[in-house]
């Protein structure tokens, strides 16, 4: 399976769209190009970050500290206001003051954005994404990171997303994608595994197909429910055993009740299965939260999240699948305690949390927010033998620094006490300054 794949019915839906009335048969009035970059600039900073094993008992060589530098320069035009072509190249280094070694420039240029947008399909109620892109659907929370191996570099897709607007609150998202598991538009020496779900190279691409629906009729009851597919290929682990393909399916719903202007909540769960050969995947997923904005700009909220852990005890499967939210949406530090896992891969945790945030200065261009909250394993699989993975606190501040000329940062840091889920007993930081300049 080498080729991009679309769904049928994404297809049927360009094909449709190609021979359109709505489409403009001449040459658009208006042709115009757009052009621009930005850059940004980290040094992160972590230490004695525990995993699940006993030996090591933290992951990464304990401490680390190091530079990232990404440059990202974009260029596109437009057919009127029907057709758009965009593409951007990426690239980011590394400085190590400690820790793992960076890689040689040129490690690897990557154009991480080659898309064709159709607007205003239909009617005006279609619009279509065809090529390399970017992605969110839904919370974000299981749908937004194409490469998690990435490095954070990138995060793209690639395929084809069609947004159809049923009304004005009403949308329904169709999309089909495929991720190989090396860059096909890249020049280096880096050749990196995008996708895997283990350390490594182990050769596993993707296939993901499905919808969002998003309603918002009601403005004191908000809803959506979704539908994904996720086909990943067979792969070899480190010590070349053969892990045989999986068609997970992952079915979810998220509610956004509005009961005043001060106080809402949100609620997002999802069941999830498989029955390929080698497999019999039974998991889920819950998160959940209840805010209160008692000022403007300022408040506090309650929130509780699980993800299932898979039993020793029995032949199934129930360790829940991230899907694509295999980047830093929990925690930025404990997204390095699961590295004997896998990179992101999420499950087999529990956590509640009390937050604070609010935003001030002009146009609330500042932004704080502080959590603090205990996390459990609903499995003891750690080498500690217990539940308790420890006590995460984390407080981020975003500001601008010169708003004239597209320039902001943040600052950002988690502490976590482990718990007897893990051997170390050592308190674990992870600290980030961040610039980023829009050009």
């Amino acid at each position: 399976m080498k080729a991009i794949r679309f769904p049928v019915a994404v297809l049927a839906l360009a094909g449709a769209a190609a021979l359109s009335d709505e489409v403009p048969a001449a040459a658009p009035e208006t042709l115009s190009f757009r052009a621009g970059g930005d850059l940004r600039l980290r040094q992160e900073a972590f230490d004695h970050i525990p995993i699940k094993t006993a030996e090591p008992s933290v992951t990464r060589g304990g401490r680390n500290d190091y530079f990232r530098v990404r440059p990202r320069l974009f260029a596109g035009v437009d057919f009127g206001d029907w057709l758009s072509l965009d593409a951007r190249l990426c690239d980011e280094f590394r400085i190590r003051e400690a820790g793992q070694e960076s890689y040689e420039w040129p490690d690897e240029l990557i154009v991480d954005r080659l898309e064709l947008s159709l607007r205003g399909l239909f009617d005006g109620r279609v619009d279509l994404t065809l090529g390399r892109q970017d992605v969110s659907l839904g919370s974000g929370r299981l749908f937004a990171e194409g490469t998690a191996k990435d490095g954070s570099r990138t995060g793209f897709f690639d395929g084809a997303l069609a947004r159809v607007r049923v009304d004005e609150k009403r949308t329904l998202d169709l999309f089909g994608f495929y991720g190989r598991c090396e860059n096909k538009l890249a020049v280096g020496h880096e050749h990196r595994d995008l996708t895997g779900l283990a350390p490594g190279w182990n050769g596993m691409d993707e296939a993901t197909a499905g919808f969002f629906y998003d309603d918002r009729a009601l403005e004191e009851l908000g809803w959506g429910v979704y539908y994904v597919w996720l086909h990943d290929t067979a792969w070899r682990t480190r010590a070349g055993d053969r892990v045989p393909h999986e068609d997970v399916h992952t079915f979810g719903a998220r509610l956004l009740p509005r009961f005043s202007d001060e106080w809402s909540a949100e609620f997002e769960g999802a069941l999830q299965w498989s029955g390929s050969d080698g497999y019999d995947r039974r998991a889920g997923f819950a998160t959940g939260g209840l805010k209160w904005s008692f000022a403007p700009g300022v408040y506090v909220s309650a929130n509780a999240l699980w993800l299932s852990g898979d039993d020793p005890d029995t032949a199934r499967r129930e360790d829940f699948n991230v899907l694509f939210g295999r980047y830093p949406w929990i925690s930025e530090l404990l997204l390095y305690a699961f590295d004997a896992d896998g990179v992101g891969t999420w499950h087999d945790i529990s956590h509640a949390w009390l937050e604070i945030g609010g935003s001030f200065g002009e146009s609330k261009a500042h932004k704080v927010r502080a959590t603090a909250g205990p996390v459990f394993a609903p499995e003891r699989d750690g080498a500690g033998g217990g539940r308790d993975r420890g006590w995460l606190e984390t407080v981020r501040y975003t500001f601008p620094v010169w708003s004239a000329q597209g320039l902001t940062g943040h600052l950002f840091l988690e502490v976590f006490e482990p718990g007897d889920y893990y051997v170390s007993d050592r308190t674990a930081y992870f600290a980030r300054w961040e610039l980023n300049w829009a050009f």
